[in-house]
């Protein structure tokens, strides 16, 4: 081979350009779109490919750039994720470690005072100092402001998930518990395992038992579909697989609401007000993607189910309001179809073989129908 040529473009966020160069090779467009590198010395070639740098001109967060690389009769695309620097953001861990120092307690509240007592009485049980925020939009209000707990209160009955956002954004520690204000704590709620584990992995959430349940499990994934949406596979008691080095803790997309979190990873997916009444996956749906989630069977919390007539006339608010809500979350996630697998049709990579009818549990809200089988 007598002469080589190689010629590299970026599409539209950036200049090409060298380090060194290197002798006997040729460059034209030094610092442009459009870069060209020739000489008689394949070697030299390669060795002065080890030089170009890639310069982001044009702001954008998360952007994709394609470099095209030209050589003879082939071609390559080389993608460059454009990200600016992040600032890092710390917390204070205090003096000595104390857990108080990482952990906040998160609740929310509405017609149920005898349960978050219960609840706040065994979180001082076992952890005296640790704060406790309360959200709570509950008429008439008691008040349940005491040391080490803050109480919240909400305009009456503003929802479910406006409540949680109200606790997350008061939150000052790395980490946070989420809890229901019927649980309680005792002698398995263990919550320095699940600083152990956040402390130890890359997982943004941890979750545990409540009750005499086992751990819950959820594997979630989404089915690219067409113009009318995507389908959203629900896989309940099955997991990813266990975490490396933490045996009885398995990767989920779902798990229950008794969880320990980093602050950040979930303010930055937030709960969605809309959901005022009662939501648990649509957290979960929202989070994927975006947070790696476990479920640990080693940490575990009572559960005291208390509800009354005035409590349940908000709680269950029939068909009519579910189908609003299902509308909603169609359209907020861009799906038209939930499908739960049953047994015959376990293996979510054999989806295209499975008939969704036949293998589980259907429904579908985008045409304004749903079916159910078995």
């Amino acid at each position: 081979m007598t002469h080589g040529e190689i010629q590299l473009e970026a599409s539209k966020y950036g200049t090409l350009d060298v380090t060194a160069e290197v002798s006997d090779v040729h460059l034209e467009g030094l610092g442009e779109k459009s870069f060209t590198i020739r000489s008689r010395s394949l070697p030299n070639i390669n060795h002065q490919l080890q030089y170009i740098v890639y310069s982001n001109t044009v702001y954008g967060v998360g952007a994709t750039e394609i470099i095209k690389f030209r050589y003879l009769n082939y071609e390559a695309s080389i993608p460059v994720r454009i990200q600016p620097s992040r600032v890092s953001l710390l917390y204070d861990p205090g003096p000595d470690e104390d857990i108080a120092s990482k952990v906040t307690v998160i609740t929310k509240t509405f017609l149920r005072y005898a349960s978050i007592r219960t609840l706040l009485a065994t979180i001082r049980a076992f952890y005296p100092n640790i704060r406790v925020i309360v959200a709570d939009d509950s008429r008439p209000i008691e008040n349940l402001q005491a040391e080490h707990v803050d109480h919240f209160v909400m305009p009456y009955a503003i929802g479910w998930f406006a409540g949680r956002n109200l606790a997350v954004s008061q939150v000052n520690t790395p980490y946070l518990l989420w809890v229901d204000d019927d649980f309680a704590f005792g002698n398995r709620t263990k919550l320095e395992r699940f600083v152990n584990v956040l402390d130890n992995t890359d997982l943004d959430l941890v979750s545990g038992r409540v009750g005499f349940k086992k751990v819950a499990h959820t594997k979630m994934t989404l089915v690219p579909g067409d113009k009318d949406g995507d389908c959203l596979l629900i896989h309940d008691h099955h997991h990813w697989g266990p975490v490396p080095g933490f045996p009885r803790c398995h990767f989920s997309t779902r798990v229950t609401n008794f969880f320990m979190a980093r602050t950040d990873s979930v303010r930055a997916v937030g709960f969605d007000p809309k959901y005022s009444r009662h939501g648990h996956t649509q957290f979960f749906m929202a989070a994927m993607g975006k947070l790696k989630i476990a479920a640990c069977d080693d940490v575990t919390i009572g559960h005291r189910r208390t509800q009354t007539m005035e409590y349940n006339a908000f709680r269950y608010q029939g068909l009519d309001y579910q189908r609003t809500q299902w509308k909603y979350e169609y359209f907020r996630f861009n799906i038209k179809c939930h499908l739960w697998f049953t047994e015959e049709c376990s293996n979510i990579n054999n989806y295209y073989k499975c008939n969704p009818v036949d293998g589980g549990f259907y429904l579908s809200f985008r045409g304004g129908n749903s079916s159910t089988a078995n």
